[in-house]
C-alpha cells in the first residue's frame, strides 16, 4: 500500500530534526578546527601566487610575517602567561633534556639511520631518490625546534604553552650553534654525495648573526614587553585579551606564516624541477616521521610504570646514581609528566623550523648553484609545512585527551561525592532510628511512673 499524505509530511517532520542536528554538529567541528581549511588555503594561494608570499615578494614576508606575525605571536603569549609559570619551566631540567635530547640527538640518529638504509637499498644510485633530497633530510634531522606553530597548537590543543614558549627559545639559541656541526658528522660521504659536501664553517658568521637578530627581535623582545605590561596592567591586558580575541588573532597568524612557507617552496621551482619520485618519496615519508617522532615524544615524557621502575633502578635509584648532584639525578629521574606538559613536548621535540633551516643550508652550500642549494632545501620546506598540517590533527586529538582526561577526573570526584552523600544520609538515618527507640521507651516509662501514683493514692 501506497503511504498516505499525512504519514509522508509526518516522516519528513521528523526526518529533519535529526538532519539539522547532523549539519550542526558538522558545522560545529568544521568551526572548532578552520585552521586545518585555513591551512589548505595558504597553501593554494602559495601554489598559485607563490611571489606574494615568499621571501622578497610583494608583502615582504621576511620583515611583515617572520617578523611582524611571529612577534606578534609572542606578543600576546607574553600577556598571556603567568610569569610564575615561565620561571617554574626555566629551571625544569627534565623537561629540557626530554625536548632537546629527542629533537636535536635522538631524531637526527634515527634519520641517519633512514637515509643510510635509503642508499644500501639502492635509491640513490638508481635515480629513484635524488642525493640532494637525502643531504636535506639530515639537515632538517639537525635543525631545531619551530619558532611559532608548536606554542599556537600546543594551546589549542590544552597545554602547557609556557612549557612550549620556553623550549623555543632554548631550542633555538642551543640548535643554532650546534646544528651546523650536527650536520658535519651525519653527512654521507662517498659516490654522488662528495658534489654534495658543504663549504667550511668559516663561512656561517652572517647565518648567526641573522638567527640571533630574529630570534631576539621576534621572540625575546616581544615577550618580554607582554610579560612587562601583564605585570603593569593586569586587569587592561585581560580586558583586552577578552574583547579582541587575540588568542583566535594567534590563529590567524599562524595561517599567515604557513602562507610564507608554502610559497616559499613553491617560488623555488626544484619542487617541480626535482625527479617526482624524490618528491613523493620525501612527502609521505615526512608524514611517516612527523607521526613517529611525536610517538617517541608522547613515549619519553610518559613512559610505562614498568619501564620507569627498570630505568629509575639502573640510573637515578641505583649506587652510581645515589652520588650524582641532586640537581643532575632528578633530571635524570624518569617519571610521567603531567599531562599537559606531554602536550608541549609532543609538540616541540618533533617539530622543525625553516628559520634556521633555510638560511643554514644557504650557508653551508652557498658555493653551489642555486637549484641544487634549493634542492636541498625541499625537505626542509616540506617537512615544516607536513607539521602543521599534521599537527592540527593531532591538536584535535590531544585536545580529546585532555578533556576525557578532566571528565574522568570529575566523574571519580562526583561518585567520591556521592558516596560521602550516602554515607551521611546513612548515619543521619541510623541517628534518627536511635533517637526514634529513645522517644518510644520515654512514654513507657512515664505510663508506669503515673500507674504507681494512682495506685498509692
Amino acid at each position: 500500500m501506497s503511504e498516505s499524505p499525512k504519514a509522508r509530511r509526518r516522516s519528513e517532520v521528523k526526518e529533519r530534526p535529526g538532519a539539522s542536528r547532523a549539519a550542526k554538529r558538522a558545522l560545529g567541528f568544521i568551526w572548532s578546527n578552520w585552521l586545518v581549511l585555513g591551512f589548505g588555503l595558504a597553501c593554494v594561494l602559495g601554489y598559485f601566487f607563490p611571489h606574494v608570499a615568499a621571501r622578497g615578494g610583494i608583502i615582504r614576508s621576511e620583515y611583515s610575517i617572520l617578523y611582524g606575525g611571529i612577534g606578534l605571536i609572542f606578543f600576546i603569549n607574553g600577556m598571556q602567561l603567568s610569569p610564575a609559570k615561565l620561571k617554574e619551566h626555566v629551571t625544569n631540567w627534565r623537561l629540557h633534556f626530554v625536548v632537546q635530547g629527542t629533537n636535536l640527538v635522538l631524531i637526527p640518529v634515527i634519520q641517519l639511520i633512514i637515509v643510510h638504509i635509503v642508499i644500501a637499498a639502492g635509491g640513490v644510485r638508481s635515480g629513484t631518490v635524488d642525493a640532494s633530497i637525502l643531504v636535506g633530510m639530515i639537515v632538517v634531522s639537525c635543525i631545531p625546534t619551530t619558532i611559532a606553530s608548536n606554542v599556537v597548537m600546543t594551546r589549542n590543543s590544552g597545554g602547557d604553552e609556557a612549557a612550549a614558549i620556553i623550549e623555543v627559545v632554548i631550542g633555538n639559541v642551543v640548535g643554532s650553534f650546534i646544528s651546523p656541526w650536527l650536520i658535519y658528522g651525519f653527512l654521507p660521504s662517498g659516490g654522488e654525495f662528495d658534489s654534495l659536501k658543504p663549504a667550511k664553517a668559516d663561512t656561517l658568521g652572517p647565518m648567526y648573526a641573522n638567527v640571533m637578530q630574529q630570534l631576539g627581535l621576534s621572540v625575546l623582545l616581544p615577550l618580554v614587553v607582554g610579560q612587562s605590561l601583564r605585570w603593569t596592567f593586569p586587569k587592561q591586558v585581560s580586558w583586552t585579551l577578552r574583547t579582541f580575541y587575540l588568542a583566535q588573532l594567534c590563529s590567524f597568524l599562524l595561517m599567515l606564516v604557513a602562507w610564507s612557507t608554502f610559497s616559499g617552496a613553491f617560488q623555488t621551482g626544484a619542487l617541480t624541477g626535482l625527479p617526482k619520485s624524490s618528491v613523493i618519496f620525501n612527502v609521505f615519508l615526512n608524514i611517516a616521521e612527523y607521526i613517529l617522532f611525536t610517538a617517541i615524544c608522547y613515549w619519553v615524557a610518559s613512559p610505562p610504570e614498568v619501564v620507569t621502575r627498570l630505568v629509575n633502578s639502573f640510573v637515578a635509584d641505583s649506587k652510581l646514581g645515589s652520588y650524582l648532584p641532586g640537581l643532575l639525578r632528578r633530571a635524570l629521574t624518569v617519571k610521567k609528566m603531567p599531562k599537559e606538559l606531554v602536550v608541549a613536548v609532543c609538540f616541540c621535540g618533533a617539530a622543525k623550523t625553516t628559520s634556521v633551516g633555510i638560511p643554514l643550508a644557504a650557508a653551508m652550500w652557498s658555493q653551489l648553484d642555486n637549484f641544487t642549494i634549493s634542492s636541498i632545501q625541499v625537505p626542509v620546506l616540506l617537512y615544516t609545512v607536513e607539521q602543521v598540517f599534521v599537527a592540527q590533527f593531532f591538536t584535535i586529538f590531544f585536545k580529546w585527551w585532555l578533556h576525557r582526561t578532566k571528565k574522568e577526573a570529575l566523574d571519580a570526584e562526583s561518585a567520591t561525592t556521592r558516596e560521602q552523600g550516602l554515607a551521611t544520609d546513612e548515619q543521619q538515618d541510623i541517628a534518627r532510628l536511635e533517637d526514634g527507640n529513645i522517644n518510644h521507651e520515654a512514654p513507657a516509662e512515664f505510663h508506669v511512673h503515673n500507674a504507681s501514683l494512682l495506685h498509692e493514692k
